[in-house]
């Protein structure tokens, strides 16, 4: 943003119309410094065009205009434009304008002749009270925020808020001891692993051991931000920013402002939206979509991702720029299989969650837990435990596959080994990366590493061979 840019934004705008050449041009020159941005006119069907059109703070109108009065133009003004202050100028004492000023909110009325200082005295007390309206509109909607995604959370998580981070084997403490140094000194952390090994417990971890404990905890999954809406969901949005904004919104960045903005999956951010959130962790604002003022925010960022960082990069999946903003320090978190040791604690505490009665495991299931890989980690483990509690066996399917059995389904094999099969192969890789996604194209054409007007060009060849 140029600095000119920034100077008219954290001006006063201030609109004027008024039919006298005269009376125009002396409010022209009252406001004429650093302070103030004036839009004038003596045409009021002009000046209904710059009010629907543009943002002002107040609005300056003589009541007597050619073919109408100032009172008629505010009429058609203040039910969109609810935050504008109007003043209104007369050198007429009309009882019945006055009562109808009053009615249809204009904020103050000054009669002719009247001093320069009052002018201006007028509109800084005017531009007093839409500053703390407008603070009080932006903490409701930020409350509003919050409210709903702590619900979300509520709703969807019960059992993960309840759970505790279980286990003393080493790699386990050590991602412990990064994670309490995080919280100690605010750091802004990238923690990385595998699915279910418990990514948003450290980050819920760190918020709870940090001074910023009291403020509010925002889990944001980036994978399932709508990428029309990403950016308006993270940085909020004002009354009419687009078709359905029929009010303002805050964004999760002003929901946690004072605490933890926890960004899950944050590779797979649309790249376009990255950089925007670069450039609100470097300067520490924020800017609503469809507004023209920034906010200050002060949040902690913490990220994860279960994908190779480095490789990420590499594939355009996450700006190396962000990357080191969001990673000043990067937390590990083994895999359920290296961290064996842990199992026995891990099983013990899901049974007490999930048994209304205490009842020991059988010897064969213990077996069973010991020598399989957990693939899925921590969370497959808390999954087969509440089935083995419900259903009082193992025989399901799913829990009879082979450990490697995750191995051969990832695997596309070949039998003559011709160029044809070779089509076959990457219209198989194809469709299970979007079935992975449920059919989103832009997630699938990430996980391939193509774009996604390539994405797009190879499914129009799939049609055109087998339409």
């Amino acid at each position: 943003m140029k600095k000119d840019e920034i100077k008219t934004k954290n001006k006063i705008r201030v609109f004027v119309i008024d039919d006298d050449e005269f009376s125009l041009e002396n409010i022209i020159l009252s406001l004429k410094d650093n302070i103030y941005d004036v839009t004038a006119t003596s045409n009021s069907d002009k000046a209904l065009q710059l009010l629907s059109k543009n943002e002002y703070d107040i609005a300056i109108l003589d009541l007597k205009l050619h073919g109408t009065t100032g009172l008629d133009i505010i009429e058609k003004t203040t039910k969109k434009k609810k935050l504008l202050k109007f003043i209104l100028i007369t050198g007429y004492s009309e009882e019945e304008a006055f009562i109808r000023a009053t009615r249809i909110g204009v904020s103050d009325i000054l009669k002719k002749p009247y001093e320069e200082f009052q002018l201006r005295s007028t509109i800084n007390r005017l531009m007093h009270i839409k500053t703390i309206e407008e603070e009080n509109i932006k903490l409701q909607e930020r409350l509003q925020t919050e409210n709903k995604v702590l619900r979300e959370q509520v709703f969807n998580n019960f059992e993960k808020n309840h759970a505790v981070i279980i286990g003393n084997s080493p790699p386990l403490l050590e991602a412990l001891k990064r994670a309490k140094s995080v919280a100690e000194y605010s750091l802004n952390a990238l923690i990385v692993g595998e699915t279910g090994t418990g990514k948003e417990l450290i980050a819920q971890y760190i918020h709870r051991n940090g001074d910023r404990k009291d403020k509010p905890f925002i889990a944001v999954n980036c994978a399932t931000l709508p990428e029309s809406l990403a950016e308006a969901s993270l940085f909020g949005y004002r009354q009419g920013a687009f078709t359905d904004a029929r009010q303002g919104s805050a964004g999760y960045f002003e929901a946690a402002n004072g605490g933890v903005l926890f960004l899950d999956e944050i590779t797979e951010m649309p790249i376009m939206l990255q950089s925007k959130l670069l450039r609100a962790i470097q300067e520490k604002k924020i800017m609503r979509v469809g507004e023209t003022k920034e906010t200050d925010v002060d949040v902690q960022i913490i990220s994860s991702t279960n994908r190779n960082v480095h490789e990420a990069i590499n594939k355009g999946f996450l700006r190396e720029d962000l990357y080191y903003r969001i990673a000043t320090t990067i937390i590990e978190l083994p895999p359920l299989r290296e961290r064996k040791e842990d199992l026995y604690d891990l099983v013990n505490y899901f049974l007490d969650l999930y048994q209304k009665e205490k009842k020991e495991l059988p010897q064969e299931i213990w077996e069973h837990i010991n020598n399989r890989d957990w693939f899925g980690n921590i969370r497959e483990l808390a999954n087969f435990i509440k089935n083995y509690v419900v259903f009082g066996t193992i025989t399901h399917e799913h829990y009879l596959k082979h450990p490697e059995y995750k191995e051969e389904e990832n695997k596309y094999f070949f039998k003559t080994g011709s160029l044809k099969e070779l089509e076959d192969a990457k219209y198989w890789l194809i469709n299970k990366a979007l079935k992975k996604f449920d059919g989103n194209k832009t997630l699938a054409a990430k996980e391939l590493g193509l774009t996604y007007q390539g994405l797009k060009y190879l499914l129009g060849n799939i049609e055109r061979k087998t339409g």
